[in-house]
């Protein structure tokens, strides 16, 4: 009786049949790419360009304020860029002895490496861009573009630095602290040296960016295991258990929080770039 042999121990290369579809599947990771292009291409070019980042401090602190936002009864509404914040000077004073010191250097350079990690790292983000950018498959029953040998996945190095993604969760909690501190204070603006308390249409990009970047970094899989990890009996961790089915619904919906939100973060920059630099005049509802 012929027995059959159990494939030797190691790694068993599966060739990928040849691409054999006639749908239309190339369009979805082509877009993704070009929103992916559009987004670093903008959030560089306002990273290096180190102002109009603020409407509402006065033209000593930033010069380069438009002046119909610095008059005497001049509307600054209290907008602050999300890309710049927390803000951060734009010299590097522990540096005094070196020639370095003199570069001013933008204060999104030292903010945005912190959102770019937990977004590079996430892991809906990761199975975008494989799919989108390097073609890892761009689709399901597509051949790889690209033949590697020896593949090991994210266990070894360089795609094993992605698995730090558990420790950016902390840092972008912090943004989001921020977030919504920017938003308390988007319900104020200042005319003739008084605060008073209105809302603009900047207003409302503020509160949608922040409710989008909280439901992304809270319906997060690192978050989703720190509420309900570790827990060998659900039935004496009610609480928890609670917790965690809330964040499952939740993580259910992390891609579609990640691209809005990523929108949104765009959006809330570019309003405030606009006003700032006295392109348009913010709309204000009362």
């Amino acid at each position: 009786m012929a027995t059959q042999q159990a494939p030797p121990r190691g790694t068993v290369r599966i060739e990928a049949p040849d691409n054999n579809r006639k749908d239309n599947y190339w369009v979805a990771p082509t877009a993704i790419l070009v929103t992916f292009a559009v987004f670093v291409i903008y959030s560089t070019i306002r990273a290096f360009m180190g102002k109009y980042f603020s409407t509402y401090y006065d033209g000593h602190s930033f010069p380069w304020m438009a002046a119909n936002l610095q008059g005497a009864n001049a509307i600054r509404p209290h907008y602050w860029s999300p890309f710049y914040s927390p803000y951060i000077p734009g010299y590097l004073p522990f540096l005094k002895g070196l020639k370095i010191a003199t570069w001013p250097i933008s204060a999104a350079l030292y903010v945005m490496v912190f959102p770019l990690a937990f977004r590079a790292s996430c892991y809906y983000c990761r199975k975008t861009y494989y799919r989108a950018v390097f073609r890892d498959p761009e689709a399901c029953a597509v051949k790889e573009k690209f033949a590697r040998i020896n593949y090991t996945g994210e266990a070894k190095l360089p795609a094993r630095v992605v698995n730090f993604h558990r420790y950016t969760f902390y840092a972008a909690v912090i943004l989001v602290l921020f977030h919504w501190y920017h938003l308390y204070n988007a319900f104020f603006y200042s005319q003739g040296g008084q605060t008073h308390i209105g809302i603009g249409l900047g207003t409302v990009i503020f509160l949608i960016d922040t409710l989008a970047l909280t439901a992304y970094t809270f319906s997060c899989h690192s978050w989703r295991h720190l509420v309900g990890g570790v827990v060998n009996r659900y039935s004496r961790a009610k609480g928890r258990f609670k917790v965690w089915s809330g964040v499952s619904k939740l993580n259910e919906y992390h891609g579609q929080f990640f691209w809005f939100s990523l929108v949104t973060v765009l959006i809330a920059d570019l309003y405030v770039f606009l006003v700032s630099s006295g392109r348009i005049t913010d709309i204000r509802f009362f």
